[in-house]
């Protein structure tokens, strides 16, 4: 029994066998042919007196319509067997598993089967017609009306099938208990109706057909397989599948990671961010890329340096669409891209080292081909790269030495550098690099084969290093090794070689050389009162004058401060005392510097021979340098060396170390000399004078080894000491009434130690010290002088010229604070009234070469005169030393000399008794 919801026998219309079984007396039924027999009967008994001819044509009228009724017959039975196939085909149909539905042009349904109705069940209060509507999502139903609205009406054998062309059309449904089915859309026409409106469809849904078994678990291996972080979250967030990597990363395991929310397994702040992040992508539908940096775990970042403790990680989020389109979930994958960056960075680094290198570098093929070039090598070759680019390196180089022996395995025509590197790979060395502009660079070359991971040889890379600056530097260097900078002459380590080479010369060919030891005169003096500058303007003057006077087999040569070297070849003493003295005249020639115009310069000139005065250089530079100083000391020009002179050297070398030290080791001492005026013969005033003390000697006078102290420097060190005693005597004589107010305490100061500024500083010191040791501390005298009254300073005359620049200030600073100034030994150098005039002098001292013989007359008495009669238009007092006799005496007083000093009175005598002598009576 067909139900009555059965759809497919609803459309159908009755058939005119139906009817006429109808209109047939009850409980009969018969065939047309018979109903129409019994009509026919009926009619002719309603007609019986018809004519012939109306019965012939009644009776061909009924056999028309007996043939037509028999047809009608034969349709019924072909009708009632059609309509039990039909009803056959209903019952298969509404049997068959398959959702089949009839649907309009609006997919609306207007009939189903059973699956279809067990797949859409409808409610009561739900129409039939609208389920499709109410299942299937928007774009499904669009593309189902799509499909049904732009199929033909009639399908053609020779067109295909309905599922010909376009893909099928899939339809995803969920199922009641919560699975997804996919299902494959069939569309036939019903009928072939012209027109959209009447036309209907079936749709019959098909399976898809089920995909391998095998195919989730080839998917979950090619996720594991992959190092990134792969995960798929659906609309609310739930993570439904992730990779081994994603689990590994958060240390889960996959059970604890699939069907759950990120907050339950990460932290709520990353947790947040990838939602944020999954909200985009669902908001735009479109793919999003973040680069993070991320602190790497602490259980590995033993042994990592700072700088790597970290790790940047990209990750990119896409959204993942289902058949329909519809986006169902977000793609997430996370990727590690440290390790990409820092080798992009090593990389960047590479390339800028590269380019910024000071070394030009090459690449080239393994043919030697170039391939690229760095900014410096372009500079040192004269070429762009574009130039350059293909060019064989082989014939831009070429060795400075020729690179050694010729190679016997080398073949013909073969660059020896190509040579080189066939033979071991590698190479270093010194080329010729040859510039656009035909001239060439001497470079330190270096080439390197450069090989693959694999060992294949991708080419070369060779490095120069520009030897120019280096080059120069030699030459600078060497320049700074064996000339002086200042004058330009070769300097003492050239001459020691030269006169080494001039040793060996005369060694083999008995060739003769002298040397010249020279030592300019005056020069400290002219450096120190004018400044450096002049000095370096006389030094680099007589330097040239040495330079035009000596060339070709002479040399000359300086070796420091103002002594200067000369070799002259093939001279004799005779010979080299001839060149030297006319030297001295070409010196002499006069020369305007800077704050002194006309000067000529001198010098004292020193002789050793080769062989009669030394066979070694040592021995020739020491012996010239004994013949100078012998020289100096005497007062003469030019010494040729001597024998005695080695043992006054040595006599001279022992003193200067005995004398070092003999202040600390209280080995000096003062003696004074008395002062006395001339016409009473009454004592005024002494002076200190310094003895040496040694032990193991008499006691030495000031002339034996001041010089020496003066040549080794000693003499700032010496007159502290005797400044510093003297001021004691005189303030315990002061604070003892043992002197009178006009009294004078003379201590002699060298020029050289008052242009030290720590000087004035010294004598303060001292006169601060002995006055608060002799209870002077109010700053007077017992007699109510101020102290430091009657101190006086003795300078000799070439303070006019050694010191006036330098000490001339210390000078008046020094009368400042009330000590007087005496001029020793005037008259006997530097007598300049112009610097006589500036200096704050108190007194004048002839000197005792004008005193002896005075008596007698002569230019000395004239002298002498002179000097008293320039001191008292000056305002200065006058002593005379060096007083032996009375005569002396008298004739001075009558001269108007002030004050003596001499034997005639007193040789000097220590402290204890002067005192007694002289203060104390």
């Amino acid at each position: 029994m067909i139900p009555r919801e059965r759809a497919f026998s609803d459309a159908h219309e009755k058939t005119g066998a139906d009817r006429a079984t109808e209109d047939a007396p009850e409980g009969w039924r018969g065939t047309q042919s018979d109903i129409l027999d019994a009509e026919f009967r009926s009619l002719e008994s309603c007609l019986p007196n018809l004519s012939s001819e109306a019965l012939a044509a009644l009776h061909r009228l009924r056999v028309l319509c007996g043939e037509q009724a028999a047809a009608l017959d034969e349709l019924a039975v072909q009708g009632e067997a059609l309509n039990e196939e039909i009803q056959d085909l209903g019952d298969l149909i509404w049997a068959l598993p398959i959702p089949i539905l009839k649907l309009d042009h609006k997919a609306q349904v207007q009939g189903w089967n059973r699956a279809a109705r067990a797949l859409f069940p409808v409610k009561e209060s739900e129409s039939r017609a609208a389920v499709l509507a109410r299942v299937l999502s928007r774009t499904q139903m669009a593309e189902l009306l799509g499909r049904i609205q732009g199929m033909p009406a009639i399908v053609r054998p020779e067109e295909g099938g309905p599922d010909d062309g376009p893909a099928p059309q899939i339809l995803i449904l969920a199922a009641e208990n919560g699975a997804m089915l996919r299902l494959r859309v069939h569309l036939v026409p019903e009928s072939p109706g012209t027109g959209l409106l009447s036309r209907l469809w079936w749709m019959m849904l098909t399976p898809e057909a089920t995909p391998d078994p095998r195919v989730p678990d080839l998917v979950r291996f090619l996720l594991d397989s992959n190092s990134d972080e792969i995960s798929v979250t659906d609309a609310s967030g739930r993570v439904f599948v992730a990779n081994r990597a994603f689990a590994q990363k958060r240390r889960r395991s996959l059970s604890e990671i699939e069907g759950r929310h990120r907050d339950q397994f990460m932290s709520a702040l990353d947790a947040l961010h990838n939602e944020q992040l999954d909200a985009q992508v669902r908001a735009t539908r479109a793919s999003v890329s973040v680069d993070q940096r991320l602190d790497v775990a602490v259980d590995t970042t033993r042994g990592l340096p700072a700088a790597e403790r970290w790790a940047r990680v990209r990750t990119e989020k896409r959204p993942l669409f289902n058949d329909m389109g519809e986006m169902v979930g977000v793609v997430t994958q996370s990727r590690d891209i440290t390790e990409d960056l820092r080798v992009r960075e090593a990389e960047r680094l590479a390339d800028k080292v590269f380019e910024q290198s000071s070394d030009a570098i090459a690449l080239t093929d393994p043919d030697l081909r170039i391939l690229r070039v760095n900014p410096a090598f372009e500079l040192i070759a004269g070429f762009v790269f574009a130039q350059l680019r293909g060019h064989s390196l082989e014939s831009m180089i070429a060795l400075e030495s020729g690179g050694g022996p010729p190679d016997p395995d080398m073949e013909p025509g073969q660059s020896p550098v190509r040579a080189l590197l066939q033979t071991h790979g590698n190479w270093s060395g010194e080329v010729m690099v040859r510039r656009s502009d035909g001239l060439t660079v001497a470079c330190w070359t270096r080439i390197g084969r450069l090989r693959d991971s694999a060992g294949r040889e991708l080419g070369f890379v060779a490095m120069f290093s520009d030897l120019t600056l280096l080059r120069q530097a030699q030459a600078d260097n060497e320049r700074l090794a064996y000339y002086d900078q200042l004058t330009g002459l070769p300097n003492r380590r050239f001459v020691i070689e030269r006169i080494s080479e001039r040793i060996g010369l005369s060694k083999r060919s008995g060739e003769r050389f002298t040397l010249l030891f020279v030592d300019l005169d005056q020069f400290k003096s002219v450096n120190d009162s004018l400044g450096h500058e002049t000095g370096d303007l006389l030094l680099m003057s007589v330097a040239n004058r040495l330079r035009l006077e000596f060339a070709g087999q002479d040399f000359a040569a300086r070796i420091g401060g103002d002594e200067f070297i000369i070799l002259l070849g093939d001279a004799d003493a005779e010979a080299a005392e001839t060149r030297a003295l006319a030297l001295l005249e070409q010196l002499a020639h006069p020369i305007d510097l800077p704050g002194l115009r006309q000067y000529r310069p001198a010098a004292t000139i020193g002789i050793a021979c080769y062989g009669s005065h030394g066979d070694t250089r040592d021995a020739l530079l020491r012996n010239a340098d004994l013949a100078m100083y012998s020289a100096k000391m005497s007062k003469r020009p030019v010494m040729v060396y001597e024998p005695r002179m080695g043992k006054e050297a040595s006599r001279e070398l022992d003193l200067r170390n005995a004398l070092v030290g003999a202040a600390e080791r209280d080995e000096l001492v003062l003696h004074f000399q008395p002062l006395f005026d001339l016409r009473d013969r009454s004592i005024n005033g002494c002076e200190a004078l310094l003895r040496w003390n040694r032990p193991g000697h008499e006691l030495i006078l000031p002339g034996v080894f001041l010089p020496i102290a003066a040549r080794a420097g000693l003499m700032p060190e010496l007159d502290r000491w005797v400044l510093d005693k003297a001021v004691g005597v005189l303030a315990r004589w002061r604070a003892a009434g043992l002197l009178r107010d006009d009294w004078v305490l003379s201590v002699n100061q060298n020029a050289r130690s008052l242009a030290v500024p720590e000087w004035c500083a010294a004598l303060e010191t001292s006169l601060a010290r002995a006055g608060r040791l002799a209870g002077l501390e109010g700053g007077t005298t017992a007699a109510g002088a101020p102290w430091p009254q009657g101190l006086q300073i003795e300078l000799t005359e070439d303070i006019l010229a050694d010191g006036a620049t330098g000490s001339i200030a210390t000078l008046h600073r020094m009368r400042a604070m009330g000590v007087a100034l005496g001029i020793d030994d005037f008259g006997t150098g530097y007598s300049s009234l112009a610097y006589l005039s500036r200096l704050p002098a108190t007194m004048l001292k002839i000197d005792a070469s004008f005193v002896r013989d005075i008596d007698r007359g002569g230019n000395a008495r004239m002298i002498v005169e002179a000097i008293v009669g320039l001191a008292k238009k000056f305002g200065f007092t006058t002593l005379a030393e060096g007083i032996e006799t009375d005569a002396e005496a008298a004739a001075l007083a009558e001269m108007g000399c002030d004050s003596g000093q001499g034997f005639v009175l007193s040789p000097p005598v220590g402290q204890e008794e002067f005192e007694t002598r002289f203060l104390r009576r």
